[in-house]
């Protein structure tokens, strides 16, 4: 995956790791995250870091939905430092959610993948990731999440 510098344009690699019960307890009250990441110690936690270095740029909490052939995004969350306007680096959720997509396809769920955002990210997601409603919850699959992955996973991932 290929991450931006919003200033100079310059691209990084990055990565995307499943982390620890241990990297999960060291995430409490850093200032990085607002999520209690904790919390999600029970289930898939995966970081994103620049490739080769230690620090979380991003994480996602997923759970495979089996019965409903599809993965479920519990949280998803950027740094402080990776966020908003005065964001260093971009494509952090899409690279996130292009790897939730990977694997929605790796288990043949077609790239079904939902999230339930909280209200006012709703139409975030509508834009910026081609997301569609289905009830409380958001949802991509098929050509959409091909695309999610293409745009933000390079060809080695897909």
């Amino acid at each position: 995956m290929v991450l931006v510098d919003e200033s100079t344009n310059e691209s990084f690699e990055g990565e995307i790791k499943r982390i620890s019960v241990a990297e999960i307890q060291n995430l409490k009250g850093n200032k990085n995250f607002t999520f209690e990441w904790d919390q999600e110690k029970n289930r898939e936690i995966f970081a994103l870091t620049l490739k080769d270095k230690e620090e979380i740029l991003g994480l996602v909490s997923i759970t495979d939905n089996k019965k409903e052939f599809r993965i479920h995004i519990n949280l998803l969350e950027a740094s402080n430092n990776h966020r908003g306007k005065k964001k260093k680096l971009r494509s952090i959720p899409g690279c996130l959610i292009g790897f939730a997509c990977k694997a929605a396809f790796k288990k043949g769920y077609g790239g079904f993948v939902s999230l339930i955002p909280k209200t006012y990210l709703m139409s975030y997601y509508q834009e910026h990731f081609g997301f569609v409603r289905m009830g409380r919850h958001l949802a991509t699959f098929g050509d959409n999440s091909k695309y999610l992955m293409t745009k933000h996973l390079t060809d080695e991932e897909i």
